[in-house]
């Protein structure tokens, strides 16, 4: 295995784990919206709850992200291209979470979660590499 293949696992790996903290953020959020203040009485309500709960779990996952997994201080970071695809990967999940909650998992918005967080992963790690940490020097080689 190559430098640059262990660098490509190790920031992989890293992304994973802030990818978890944000999970953990996002369920927690989502839990104290819709159990703890009750405020999803409806489907509707359950949608806004998610984007709350997303919005909240992104801001801490770019701190993270720029720190932990790349290494970037905050001040170089690209934070408005890393909304951009956290918004796609959002979109993905917000989607699938959105279909299944309006459908077979209505009883089960935290399942629906899991399974929209999941889907969204893999494509923002590929994104905020190439597009918003490409250049950056934890990277040995930049991509063009």
């Amino acid at each position: 295995m190559t430098e640059a293949d262990r660098n490509i696992r190790q920031q992989l790996w890293r992304f994973l784990l802030v990818g978890g903290l944000a999970f953990a953020i996002d369920v927690a959020v989502m839990a104290l919206l819709v159990y703890g203040f009750a405020v999803a009485d409806s489907q509707q309500e359950l949608i806004v709850c998610r984007m709350i709960a997303w919005a909240v779990a992104i801001t801490a996952a770019f701190f993270a992200n720029a720190k932990v997994t790349f290494g970037a201080s905050i001040r170089h970071s690209r934070f408005f291209s890393y909304l951009l695809i956290q918004a796609i990967g959002g979109l993905i999940n917000l989607g699938c979470y959105s279909v299944l909650i309006l459908g077979p998992l209505s009883d089960w918005p935290i399942a629906a979660l899991v399974i929209g967080s999941a889907l969204a992963t893999v494509s923002n790690f590929l994104l905020v590499k190439k597009f918003v940490y490409r250049f950056h020097p934890s990277l040995t080689e930049p991509e063009l």
